[in-house]
């Protein structure tokens, strides 16, 4: 039989261990959620972009003459309540620095609207921009313009060339 003084020196060894294990524990939980939360910051967002299959009419309030061709990559950005969307695109600017300034409130960005070509807008790219029949045929097959609208389109892309 064991003795009195080795079985309190056993109890104490035992009693011991369980603090040393508990803490083994928790440095093991601390490790593990930092290790989340590092992986919840730093990890990289889903992009979510439209590739476009018709052009696009580009406008400001003062102009609208530019067009967004087919196959270009829309960057996703957010939504608003009014109903419309905001996407990035990016260029690239070859050899032609263009003198930067600070926009003093980055929440007045100064957007361009896009938006499917309307019959007079199809009409005066026509007139001012060379169109493939490709991009046109692409254009006319959204399904914005009426019947009307597209046989009228039709002969101005044909007297223009």
């Amino acid at each position: 039989m064991m003795s009195r003084r080795k079985r309190l020196k056993l109890r104490n060894l035992r009693i011991m261990k369980i603090p040393g294990t508990i803490l083994s524990f928790l440095g093991g939980a601390t490790a593990a959620s930092l290790l989340i939360c590092v992986y919840l910051v730093w990890k990289p967002a889903t992009v979510k972009i439209h590739r476009l299959a018709a052009p696009l009419q580009l406008g400001t309030k003062e102009a609208s003459n530019g067009l967004l061709p087919v196959g270009t990559t829309l960057y996703y950005d957010t939504s608003f309540p009014e109903g419309f969307s905001r996407y990035k695109i990016y260029v690239n600017i070859d050899r032609m620095p263009l003198p930067l300034e600070n926009l003093p409130d980055p929440t007045m960005i100064a957007p361009l609207e896009a938006a499917p070509f309307r019959q007079e807008a199809l009409l005066k790219l026509l007139r001012n921009h060379p169109l493939t029949r490709k991009d046109l045929d692409t254009i006319l097959s959204t399904g914005y313009l009426s019947k009307d609208e597209i046989k009228e389109v039709l002969n101005e892309f044909v007297a223009s060339r």
